[in-house]
């Protein structure tokens, strides 16, 4: 009778170690490669967009969520290229996914929003 008990929690613990967890996230080695060449100033910043849309598109596919923090590296990414509009997007994803983020989502849609005026008011200098 011990023996039985024995061998079916043993068949239970192996059982419950057979599968992997499920992972909250969706990320693979390009988002760390692209805040790597980010914070580093290397590489391409359209290949890195590229490869963090293409992220989130296998996320989605995968009904996973992405992880925090990506919508954010993409908006600095397109605010780099000075695509404000595509900044500001990514930020207020970021910002609906992660609500905590909101108040640094906001400093950075601030400060693209004071360089873009600055950009401005010295091409209207030079304009002159």
């Amino acid at each position: 009778m011990k023996t039985s008990i024995f061998i079916l929690l043993g068949a239970l613990f192996f059982a419950g170690c057979a599968s992997a967890p499920k992972q909250i996230y969706h990320w693979d080695a390009s988002y760390a490669s692209s805040v790597y060449e980010y914070l580093n100033e290397e590489g391409d910043v359209n290949e890195q967009i590229a490869n963090l849309e293409n992220l989130t598109q296998k996320a989605y596919q995968k009904g996973a969520k992405v992880p925090p923090g990506l919508y954010a590296h993409l908006g600095l990414l397109y605010s780099n290229l000075g695509e404000r509009a595509k900044a500001v997007a990514n930020f207020d994803k970021e910002i609906a996914l992660f609500p905590e983020s909101r108040k640094y989502m906001e400093f950075l849609k601030h400060q693209g929003a004071k360089k873009q005026t600055s950009k401005s008011l010295k091409g209207a200098k030079n304009g002159k």
